[in-house]
């Protein structure tokens, strides 16, 4: 049972290495700075205030979910824009790709369920901050 156990925590932990050093360090500021580097595979949705792709590591060629969106206040044009990175697998890429711009926002909350992902929030009137979730 314990050798059970610990196969299911080691799958789940080899599960969990997404990245390198170069796209997806362990400080969730520095992964914002690295997510500059990433290159752009995809769009599967490009409007003004909603914004999904698919980019990639030019080093180790792990892929990540963009997603990109801002609420319009309408007051003083200091609208909150929110990002949200998430590495995913060939097959989340595929699925994904071949949904485009048809994806839905409940789809693309359901990928890597438990997955660290990355958030980088600027709130009306805020400071900009990178945390993980």
């Amino acid at each position: 049972m314990l050798a059970r156990v610990f196969l299911k925590v080691s799958n789940q932990r080899m599960a969990e290495n997404f990245g390198c050093e170069h796209c997806w360090p362990p400080d969730a500021d520095a992964a914002w700075q690295a997510r500059n580097a990433l290159h752009t595979e995809h769009e599967l949705v490009d409007e003004s205030h909603f914004h999904v792709m698919i980019q990639a590591c030019r080093h180790c060629s792990q892929r990540f979910v963009s997603i990109f969106t801002e609420t319009v206040d309408w007051v003083d044009g200091d609208d909150p824009q929110y990002w949200t990175l998430l590495p995913v697998t060939a097959a989340e890429v595929a699925k994904l790709v071949q949904q485009g711009d048809s994806v839905t926002e409940t789809e693309l909350s359901a990928l890597g369920a438990g997955r660290r992902l990355l958030r980088h929030d600027h709130p009306k009137g805020g400071p900009a901050r990178s945390y993980w979730g």
